[in-house]
Formats: C-alpha cells, sequence, structure tokens
C-alpha cells in the first residue's frame, strides 16, 4: 500500500481521435503518469492507459465517453454526482482533479478542474444544450474548486468576467506539444500523397468561429493563382456543407482542398512544407496549431486577438480576423517576401522551445502540490 498522497484523475475524455480536449487529456495524463511524487489512480476506459498503467487504472464504462455523444455527457456528470464521490470516499482519495471543466457539485475531496474556453457562452447558438451548463452548473463547480488550472491568461480573464471568481483561485498552466511528433520534417511524399503542391494550410474543424469563411475569402483575392488552400479536419454534418456551399462561389474553388481528417504523423509533413499556416480565428482558448506550425518551421498568420499572441509572441505574423483585405496582404506578403518567412520560421522554432508536455504536467503537479500543504 502506497504512502503517497493519492490523487485521482478523471480520464474519461481520453480519446483514440483526438482533437482539443482530448489532445491536452491525452498527453498531460501520459506525462503526470510518470511522475512518482504521488499515487495517481487514473479513472478510463481506455485500453491503452490500462494496459501500459495497469496498477493505476480504474476501468469506468466507455458509455462516458466524449464520443458518445450527448449521451455520454449526461451520464457523465451524473457518475461524476454518484459513482466517483462513492469511490474517492472509498479510496482515501486526497485530491480529485479533472482535465476538463466537469467535476462534482459537491466535492467529497479537494477538487481542482481544468477551463479551456468559455465557447458555449461566447456562442451560444454553437451549444444550445452545453450554454445552459455553462450558465447554470459550471458556477457551481468552479467555487466549490481548491483551485482552476486555465490554459492562457485570456480564458483566465473570461473567466472573472463571466463567473466573478477570486483571481488568486485562478492558474494559467500553458499547453505543450508532442516534441517527437513535431519538429521540421520537409518530407516531398506528403504532396504526392494528398495532391498538393504550393499551399497554405488550415489545421483544425470548421466551426464558424474559426473564421475559414473569411480566410478563403482572403485566398480568393490573392493575385497569384496558382496556390492551393488545404483544410485539414473532419467534414462534419455541422459546419462542412456551409463552408462548402461558400467555396463553390468563389473564382478559385478548384484549388481549395478539404483533405477531411489527417493521421497526426502526416501533420509534421503538412506543417513543413506549407507555404505557412492560417489561423485568423475569431476565438481561442489556446491555439494549439500555431504552437504545432512553429514547432515544425512553419511561418504562421494568426489573428491579433484573444488568446493567440500569447501563444506566438512575437513569431507569427499578425492580421485582424475582421479584415479580409488584411488577411489576403498577410497571405501576400508570405509568398512574395522569403525574408519575411525565413525569419518567421526561426522565431517560431525558437518560440516553440518554451512548450512543452512535460512543463505543463510539471506545472499542474505543482497546483498540487500547493493545494495538498
Amino acid at each position: 500500500m502506497s504512502t503517497l498522497p493519492k490523487i485521482a484523475i478523471n480520464g474519461t475524455y481520453i480519446q483514440k481521435q483526438a482533437s482539443g480536449l482530448g489532445v491536452f487529456t491525452n498527453n498531460l495524463i501520459s506525462e503526470l503518469m510518470n511522475f512518482d511524487e504521488f499515487d495517481y489512480a487514473l479513472y478510463s476506459h481506455s485500453d491503452l492507459f490500462q494496459t501500459k498503467y495497469p496498477d493505476k487504472s480504474i476501468t469506468v464504462a466507455d458509455t462516458l465517453s466524449p464520443d458518445c455523444g450527448f449521451p455520454g455527457h449526461i451520464k457523465r456528470l451524473w457518475w461524476y454526482q454518484t459513482k466517483l464521490r462513492q469511490q474517492l470516499t472509498k479510496q482515501n482519495a486526497a485530491l480529485f482533479y479533472s482535465p476538463v471543466i466537469e467535476g462534482m457539485l459537491f466535492p467529497v475531496v479537494p477538487q481542482i478542474v481544468t477551463v479551456h474556453d468559455l465557447i458555449p457562452l461566447k456562442y451560444p447558438e454553437l451549444s444550445p444544450k452545453w450554454q445552459y451548463y455553462y450558465r447554470y452548473v459550471v458556477p457551481f463547480i468552479l467555487k466549490r474548486s481548491q483551485k482552476i488550472i486555465c490554459i492562457s491568461q485570456h480564458t483566465k480573464k473570461d473567466l472573472i468576467e463571466n463567473y466573478q471568481l477570486n483571481p488568486e483561485s485562478i492558474e494559467v498552466v500553458y499547453l505543450g506539444f508532442d516534441r517527437e511528433l513535431f519538429s521540421p520534417k520537409p518530407n516531398p511524399d506528403i504532396l504526392q500523397k494528398y495532391s498538393l503542391d504550393k499551399y497554405f494550410l488550415y489545421v483544425g474543424d470548421m466551426r464558424f468561429y474559426k473564421n475559414l469563411g473569411r480566410c478563403l475569402e482572403a485566398f480568393d483575392r490573392l493575385p497569384c493563382k496558382d496556390c492551393q488552400f488545404v483544410i485539414t479536419g473532419q467534414k462534419d454534418d455541422f459546419f462542412y456543407p456551409e463552408i462548402k456551399r461558400q467555396t463553390e462561389l468563389l473564382s478559385a474553388k478548384d484549388r481549395i482542398i478539404f483533405l477531411d481528417y489527417v493521421p497526426a504523423a502526416d501533420l509534421p509533413g503538412l506543417y513543413s512544407m506549407a507555404q505557412c499556416l492560417v489561423f485568423a480565428s475569431l476565438y481561442e482558448g489556446f491555439g494549439l496549431p500555431v504552437l504545432e506550425a512553429m514547432a515544425c518551421g512553419c511561418p504562421v498568420i494568426a489573428s491579433d486577438s484573444t488568446s493567440i499572441p500569447e501563444v506566438g509572441g512575437d513569431s507569427v505574423l499578425y492580421v485582424d480576423p475582421y479584415d479580409v483585405e488584411n488577411i489576403t496582404q498577410g497571405m501576400n506578403d508570405i509568398l512574395t517576401n522569403p525574408n519575411l518567412r525565413h525569419n518567421l520560421s526561426h522565431k517560431g522554432l525558437e518560440r516553440a522551445k518554451s512548450f512543452s508536455w512535460d512543463k505543463t504536467a510539471k506545472d499542474v503537479q505543482q497546483i498540487f502540490r500547493e493545494c495538498l500543504l
């Protein structure tokens, strides 16, 4: 029996094809499990983690997964209030940590949660059901959590403004990236695999606040007509049809390529061979593709708003995401100014060295340490 403090971790968001919350959860938990300062207990349905950490894993039903959609969310929220509470008491846990903004309404042990963004409040039309969760349930969870971790100063500001929280209860911990995966990997085979030539790259989903429509309009206005605009991200049933409809109205429609979901192993090659990443999002809790692109030596055009400047620093060419002409100018500058591309690539590589999942995990573990004093 371990004499170390037992920290229970919510691993229900671990996913095989992870994006956003799933990427953060997968990577952070992988790092935490390698530390030996605490006795970690992971609640998860992941076969991979159960095989890798059999002595630290507690199996939960896979019906709790976010992959199960809204029913999975409801079951998971109920699980926090019932079975989880019972198990934490039985195991004499010292702390419960959730990498997402979910947890117990009435914690039986000190609770820490992570907040990535407040999109359901900012854009309630995107999440008609989740907006009520963020309005009426999240305040309970936050005010009953000993500490709140958020992934940018911008998200911290949003939290304080929307929930009137004590700033001292909120700690900012930046995301990391997979250093073994994301590095400069120029690979001409990637061009052949996806039938690409000279191209701009977009990485992410197609929700409207990602501003893909304006980016495509900006691309359509470029004087250069021999470039492609490549979009990675799942062709979902909700947002892809509208983006595709907008694309069909553009003269550059034949040069706009939707790749659908791209395996993570192909992303470094796509970043490395691109003219630049175009990421003019209207709202981000962090902006992970910006970091991944910089780590691959890919120049970045990005929004000058929300959290993105925290990630990019002075290593990104910033544009006004609401100004199509400004985005077009940025793209044209990248194409016509080799020195600019070289400088952005060099600065981005240096900037990326400040981020890692190991650093993220160590910062989170320090918060655990402080909460247990």
